[in-house]
């Protein structure tokens, strides 16, 4: 009896499930963490330096993208190594699973860049009322800018006024004042025609280059592709001149509000 009890025992200590052992999972997170290490410190210590010349800047939203990337990227490589995952229990599971995870990354990406930053988002009603001294010709300008059917702010921001548009074309907070340096010898007024209705005319200089003029091309047509709709097919004359008396009114933000030229 106390032999088979022994025995017994002795099975029973045998089939004993191993105990834990101290700092055994760090092989499994060690390849992954220190990929996240290096990528953060890539993204956030490395990309910000990139030099003003090179014409790239690495904003607060694209160091966010790609942090959520590599975090993402080491996250899968972890449950890799972490062992054998229990399966869904039928194939309907683990279609759910698949669409599951899908949304959660794709929509929780897409949330956060609408958050931050949302694109040919329709101007609200502080874009909208008239600003103090601003003339007549000036608020209807503004109006043909915020007008969806002509849609400028949907490749062109203003944020001096709160217009959070698209990126294809530059921030417009200061286009007057700019224009007042881009081709020597011709008006502001006249170089923002020019650049509406003849986009080819010369090249807009990156903000980084720390270029004011414009930039002449022998043949640009060949090189780049006409991102400027035909603007001039679309307005009339008086709503063109209307819009170029808003651009010109435009001079950077206020010194009352805080905001940077």
């Amino acid at each position: 009896m106390s032999e088979d009890a022994g025995t017994g025992a002795e099975k029973n200590t045998g089939a004993a499930a191993p105990m834990p052992i101290p700092g055994s999972r760090w092989p499994r997170l060690k390849g992954p963490a220190v990929f996240a290490v290096v990528a953060l410190a890539v993204i956030w210590g490395g990309l910000p330096r990139v030099p003003a010349e090179w014409g790239i800047r690495f904003g607060t939203p694209y160091l966010t993208f790609f942090t959520l990337a590599a975090l993402g990227a080491a996250s899968f490589f972890l449950l890799l190594n972490w062992g054998p995952i229990r399966q869904p229990a039928s194939a309907g599971m683990t279609f759910a699973s698949i669409l599951f995870v899908y949304v959660a990354t794709v929509g929780g990406m897409v949330a956060f860049g609408y958050w931050y930053y949302p694109q040919f988002q329709t101007p609200g009603a502080a874009a909208t009322k008239q600003e103090a001294g601003e003339t007549a010709a000036e608020m209807r300008g503004r109006a043909v800018f915020l007008n969806p059917a002509f849609a400028c702010f949907a490749c062109h921001t203003i944020e001096a006024l709160g217009v959070r548009g698209g990126q294809r074309g530059p921030d417009l907070s200061d286009a007057g004042k700019r224009a007042e340096r881009r081709k020597p010898g011709m008006s502001a007024a006249d170089y923002l025609r020019e650049s509406i209705v003849d986009p080819w005319a010369c090249f807009t200089p990156l903000p980084a280059s720390g270029l004011a003029e414009c930039q002449p091309s022998a043949d640009p047509a060949k090189t780049y592709p006409q991102l400027m709709p035909p603007v001039k097919e679309r307005l009339s004359g008086e709503q063109l001149d209307d819009l170029i008396a808003f651009l010109m009114s435009l001079k950077g933000a206020r010194e009352d509000d805080g905001k940077r030229n």
